[in-house]
């Protein structure tokens, strides 16, 4: 029970990373992804919502998971009999994993060649099978910033959306517990947000607390661990 498929496409619906390997599907992927994007795109027009949009599909012996952050839709491709409960947080924990490792080259204004990404496919064949704890493990000792990382630990320690009000403009709900920060964030705000997170921690946990996990967090970042499957 797992993932069988990954497709990541940019605002225009454009593939920019695709994995259907486990997938009964019988054409190419460009003819997928193409349907996918208009499928999202047709009812996004009918509800007359740029925000809305479908987040779960069925179709005969698959179902299809829809998720959008930081200008990008993530689609998930599961067997129809598979518990959503249990796929979910994996799609979720990869679509982490995939902000974090691309994170400065997705900002980076040029145009995405699908073959550019194409290193992820270590990371599918490697977790879309994974429990959640492993997959938790995993991020939390592999982020892109302090913040990133500081926030995938306190999700331990606090509800999400209780996080996310600290400034709910550059922190991004991913399913029901991950939370991802905006890449366009400036220092100051990032600061900002580190003070708020300690405060909070320290009138909960008490001092001390805080300090020492971001202290495993700054052992972490910028290291090459994202780069490893």
């Amino acid at each position: 029970m797992g993932l069988n498929g990954f497709i990541v496409m940019d605002a225009g619906g454009a593939p920019i990373y695709c994995n259907v390997h486990y997938t009964k599907l019988a054409v190419d992927p460009a003819l997928i992804t193409g349907f996918l994007s208009a499928v999202q795109s047709f009812s996004k027009q009918l509800m007359d919502d740029a925000g809305s949009g479908i987040s779960e599909m069925t179709m005969h012996n698959m179902k299809i998971l829809y998720r959008n952050l930081d200008n990008y839709n993530f689609i998930g491709l599961v067997e129809a009999n598979d518990s959503l409960k249990s796929v979910e947080p994996i799609m979720e924990h990869l679509i982490c994993i995939f902000l974090a490792k691309y994170r400065k080259y997705l900002h980076g204004g040029q145009i995405i060649e699908m073959s550019a990404l194409s290193g992820f496919n270590l990371f599918f064949e490697k977790w879309r099978l994974a429990k959640e704890k492993d997959l938790q493990k995993f991020i939390e000792n592999s982020s892109p910033t302090v913040l990133q990382g500081t926030l995938n630990k306190l999700v331990n320690f606090f509800p999400s959306t209780d996080l996310i009000k600290i400034s709910p403009s550059l922190l991004k709900g991913i399913g029901k517990k991950l939370i991802w920060v905006d890449s366009r964030i400036e220092q100051g705000e990032e600061d900002r947000i580190l003070s708020e997170l300690k405060q909070k921690t320290e009138i909960i946990y008490g001092p001390g607390t805080f300090e020492s996990l971001e202290r495993d967090v700054k052992k972490n970042v910028e290291t090459d661990s994202l780069l490893q499957p």
